[in-house]
């Protein structure tokens, strides 16, 4: 089983940097309609919880809680009934991406409270990725736990939801970090580092893929089988 994992769904602006973090609308729906032609199932944490993720399963994540997921992504998913996580920087819901926008030249808006409820609503699993997306293990370890701490707290009483789920952010992680996050509460964390969900360490060093915007078809297949 592999576990994708999106930035951007949407067209990137002509002055943005790593323009490879936009999958295309289009290319996307054809991504998910290629997968469903092929027999993929779409998995939600719940499978990898219970440990019964089937070989030829994919587990479709989000980093940083974009607009353009609000946009691009979640009409799809929602016609098709196809679970997915959204890794949600707390402290920045309703603003835009503090803390990378010099560096990729562009203020990228994230989805709101009111949004973020609806997504809930829809099935789609609310996970945090920090407060405001710092390293981790380059920070004061008190300061990476409150990152790590108070963001499960203001998403779950923001959303009325348990949040499982976290994910590292930049996948910038050591093993206080990764302890911490276990002490916290969730019942799993997800990394950059590349791999089928078999070859993870343990549920708190999840292993994914990245899906960038050059990514034809044929080589997306050829990450998700290899």
């Amino acid at each position: 089983m592999k576990v994708l994992t999106y930035h951007s769904i949407g067209m990137p602006p002509p002055e943005a940097k790593l323009k490879t973090l936009y999958v295309k609308p289009s290319v996307f729906k054809r991504q998910i309609n290629t997968l469903r032609f092929l027999g993929y199932r779409f998995l939600s944490v719940d499978h990898l919880l219970k440990g019964n993720a089937p070989r030829k399963s994919v587990l479709l994540t989000f980093d940083d809680a974009y607009l353009d997921f609000w946009e691009n992504a979640f009409p799809l998913l929602k016609e098709y009934k196809i679970p997915a996580v959204v890794f949600v920087p707390a402290m920045l819901v309703g603003k835009f991406n503090q803390w990378d926008h010099q560096r990729v030249n562009v203020k990228k808006l994230i989805m709101d409270w009111q949004q973020l409820r609806e997504l809930t609503k829809a099935g789609i699993e609310i996970g945090s990725h920090s407060l405001t997306h710092p390293y981790l293990s380059k920070i004061p370890r008190e300061k990476a736990k409150r990152e790590i701490e108070d963001s499960k707290k203001l998403l779950e009483d923001k959303l009325g939801v348990q949040i499982r789920a976290f994910c590292y952010p930049y996948g910038d992680y050591n093993h206080e970090v990764r302890d911490l996050v276990m002490q916290a509460g969730y019942l799993m964390a997800f990394t950059t580092k590349a791999g089928s969900f078999e070859q993870s360490e343990n549920l708190f060093e999840i292993r994914r893929i990245t899906v960038f915007g050059n990514d034809f078809i044929l080589k997306l297949l050829l990450k998700i089988l290899l």
